[in-house]
């Protein structure tokens, strides 16, 4: 009697399980059955917005629906990722974050979702170097140049960052806390934003993207004394690292990344991933982010979400230490 009773009740979870299952496979293989959003919460331009066009068109193909590049910026990109975080979770609203996501919450107050429980991962697709670029004007050639420089002028030579506590900002911070030196920063909506003062010599210094300075450098209008990664950047390998250049200890790397709404179903999860990886693998795709300074990655959700976890507490640190108060 006992036995029966306990083969009724295995039966009867057996039965729950697949019950929930199920669905969710069907839900999987059906998707997408409409189009796709995929949110960027930074400007047109960037390599963040490339990325994700790439992606898009890939996925796009493949599925025979459209994956529609939504560019939803302010903030920090905070804007945007809010939009992601209070999407329907479906799997129909994506997005693609950089490295400086993990730091907003301890650069802003008030930011209206938690980066590590109202969004969960599926790919980290890239990771990208930034270049510490002078205007000509300012009359450094070198990296050791312009911390003399900087140490007899402490606090009058400006730096262009895309806001509090982004990348640009923070890679400056370090390289402050380093060297021993001080900026002020200038800061503006976006990279695009602060190039034209950047050119004109309004705002001397920048940490930026290799790429997105890289076309600056080779027509003589900015100077690119250094990279900030450990490795020199294959975009423009003459390039000394910060570290070669004599900034001891300074390896430092943004990533992008594509995230999805918390409790988007694990099996679309697990075919975003799939897809997404196998369009970053693809040559032309991996192959036009090399020209744009970036090292494609194309992880699984579990290693980009021990990234997430890892670079929230790095940032943390980063940011207390650079003394920024939240906004």
């Amino acid at each position: 009697m006992r036995i029966s009773t306990i083969r009724r009740f295995h039966a009867a979870a057996v039965a729950a399980c697949l019950a929930i299952a199920l669905p969710l496979q069907a839900q999987a293989q059906d998707y997408p059955s409409r189009p796709v959003r995929l949110i960027v919460p930074y400007p047109v331009g960037g390599a963040s917005d490339i990325t994700a066009r790439l992606v898009a068109d890939k996925l796009s193909k493949k599925w025979g629906q459209g994956v529609i590049v939504e560019n939803k910026a302010g903030a920090n990109g905070i804007i945007g990722t809010a939009e992601i975080a209070k999407a329907a979770p479906d799997g129909y609203t994506i997005g693609l974050v950089a490295s400086s996501h993990v730091g907003n919450p301890f650069s802003y107050k008030n930011v209206p979702f938690d980066t590590l429980n109202d969004l969960q991962p599926v790919t980290q697709t890239a990771t990208v170097q930034l270049g510490l670029v002078v205007n000509p004007k300012l009359g450094v050639n070198n990296v050791q140049e312009l911390v003399a420089l900087l140490k007899q002028q402490p606090g009058k030579i400006d730096y262009a960052t895309t806001g509090p506590g982004g990348n640009p900002h923070l890679f400056a911070e370090v390289f402050m806390q380093l060297t021993g030196t001080q900026m002020t920063q200038i800061p503006y909506k976006g990279s695009s934003s602060a190039h034209p003062d950047l050119l004109s010599g309004q705002v001397s210094v920048m940490f930026d993207a290799v790429a997105a300075v890289a076309p600056h450098v080779k027509a003589g209008k900015l100077k690119l004394l250094g990279v900030s990664g450990a490795t020199r950047a294959s975009l423009l390998p003459d390039v000394p690292t910060l570290q070669e250049a004599g900034v001891k200890g300074y390896a430092m790397a943004s990533w992008g990344g594509i995230i999805a709404p918390a409790k988007v179903p694990r099996p679309v999860i697990q075919k975003l991933n799939a897809d997404i990886v196998a369009a970053l693998n693809e040559p032309d795709v991996r192959e036009r982010l090399t020209q744009l300074g970036a090292d494609v990655v194309a992880s699984t959700p579990e290693q980009f979400d021990a990234l997430l976890r890892s670079d929230t507490v790095r940032y943390q640190k980063l940011i207390k230490d650079a003394g920024i108060v939240p906004q």
